[in-house]
C-alpha cells in the first residue's frame, strides 16, 4: 500500500464528489462506463506524520499513525449509484495483486462481475478500449479517471480518447513531478505533453511562476483544441488553504451541466470556508 498525506486525500474528495454527482445526472443513460487508467492498489495509507519516513505497507499502519484509506477504485464501486462496467488498469505486477485481492475482499460478488482488471500500460491498453466496449452499444457514455504519479500519461492517449460522449479527469503534475524532469528528461516530457513545443513556453517565462502558467495554459488549450468544449480545473495544495502547490485536478468534458458541477464542487473549501474563484470554464 501506498502512502499518502492530506493533500491526496483532498484530491479523492473532489474526486468522490464529482463521480457522485456524474452518477446521479447520467442516471437515465442506457451504458455508463468508469476506467480508471492508473488505478493503484486500492487501498492507501494516510500518514501526515512528518517524522514519518515510511513510504506504506503494514509498518505504516502498525506505528498508530497511520490510517487506512479508499483508493479511487474502492470510492467508486462503493457507491451506491453503479456504473454499467468498470475497468481498473494498473501497470505495476505486485501493486496489481493487491489490487485484485482487495477488490475480492471488500466488494460484493454482482458487482465484481461488472469489472474487468486488467494489468497493462494504460496508454497501451486504452488504444483499444472503444473496441472493446462499443461493440456492445453505441450509446456508452465514459468516464476516464488518469491520475498519473508523473509523467506517465502520454498526451498521444488523451488524443485518442476523446469522443463526445467521454470525461476526462486529470491530473496535471507540474509542481510535483513534471518541473523535476525539464534539465534531465525532457523526452519524457515531449510524451507527455504530445510535442517538442513545451520547451519553447518554458524558456519564455520570466519566473518560475511564468513558466508554470505558461506549461498550464498551453496544457487546458490542446485540451480545447481537440474538442473539448469546456474544461474545468483546481489547484490542490500540500494543505487545504496554504502550503506548496502540488498539482492540478482538471475536468475535459463536451457537458455543459458536468463542467457546471465540477466548477461549483471545486469552488467550494472542503472546510465549508468561501473563497474567490480560482477556476476557467
Amino acid at each position: 500500500m501506498r502512502r499518502i498525506k492530506s493533500h491526496t486525500l483532498t484530491k479523492l474528495t473532489y474526486f468522490k464528489k464529482y463521480i457522485y454527482a456524474y452518477l446521479n445526472v447520467t442516471k437515465r443513460l442506457p451504458e455508463r462506463y468508469y476506467i480508471d487508467a492508473f488505478a493503484g492498489s486500492g487501498k492507501c495509507i494516510l500518514c501526515d506524520d512528518a517524522s514519518c519516513h515510511s513510504k506504506g505497507g503494514n509498518r505504516c499502519i502498525s506505528c498508530g499513525k497511520g490510517k487506512l484509506q479508499d483508493g479511487s477504485p474502492l470510492i467508486v464501486l462503493k457507491l451506491q449509484n453503479s456504473f454499467t462496467g468498470y475497468v481498473l488498469i494498473e501497470l505495476s505486477k505486485p501493486i496489481f495483486g493487491f489490487l485484485k485481492k482487495t477488490i475480492i475482499e471488500e466488494i460484493g460478488p454482482e458487482r465484481i462481475e461488472k469489472i474487468d482488471l486488467i494489468n497493462e500500460d494504460s496508454n497501451i491498453f486504452l488504444k483499444d478500449i472503444y473496441k472493446r466496449i462499443l461493440y456492445k452499444s453505441n450509446y456508452a457514455s465514459f468516464l476516464f479517471f488518469l491520475d498519473p504519479e508523473g509523467p506517465e500519461l502520454y498526451w498521444k492517449t488523451i488524443e485518442f480518447l476523446y469522443r463526445n460522449k467521454t470525461d476526462l479527469l486529470i491530473l496535471y503534475p507540474y509542481d510535483m513531478s513534471l518541473v523535476r524532469l525539464i534539465k534531465n528528461d525532457k523526452p519524457k516530457l515531449d510524451k507527455f505533453y504530445g510535442t517538442t513545443e513545451w520547451l519553447n513556453i518554458y524558456k519564455s517565462g520570466i519566473n518560475p511562476s511564468d513558466k508554470k502558467n505558461g506549461l498550464l495554459k498551453f496544457y487546458l488549450e490542446k485540451l480545447k483544441k481537440i474538442g473539448f468544449k469546456f474544461v474545468v480545473y483546481r489547484q490542490i495544495r500540500k494543505r487545504l488553504r496554504e502550503g506548496n502547490a502540488l498539482y492540478h485536478l482538471i475536468l475535459a468534458t463536451n457537458c455543459h451541466v458536468a463542467a457546471k458541477i465540477m466548477a461549483e464542487i471545486f469552488d467550494k473549501e472542503l472546510d465549508g470556508q468561501t473563497r474567490l474563484k480560482l477556476y476557467k470554464s
